[in-house]
């Protein structure tokens, strides 16, 4: 496991010396867990108040709400 960096290295070094064609990195993973989403102020302060008084936070009691309807 030391070696994997330089292992990778090396070998993208080569085949980019020879020419060689690099695949790019895969991925199975079509959903990263992140999500960007835009709210009206208003909503976005109840949230926060909400989430204070259980005593969590806010990313934490959306996801609550959201597992609740999902």
């Amino acid at each position: 496991m030391e070696n994997l960096n330089e292992a990778r290295e090396l070998w993208i070094e080569t085949a980019y010396e020879a020419d060689d064609n690099i695949p790019l990195p895969s991925s199975n993973d079509s959903y990263s867990g992140k999500l960007l989403l835009r709210m009206p102020k208003s909503l976005h302060r109840r949230l926060a108040e909400t989430s204070e008084r259980e005593g969590v936070s806010l990313n934490q009691y959306i996801i609550s709400l959201l597992s609740a309807i999902a």
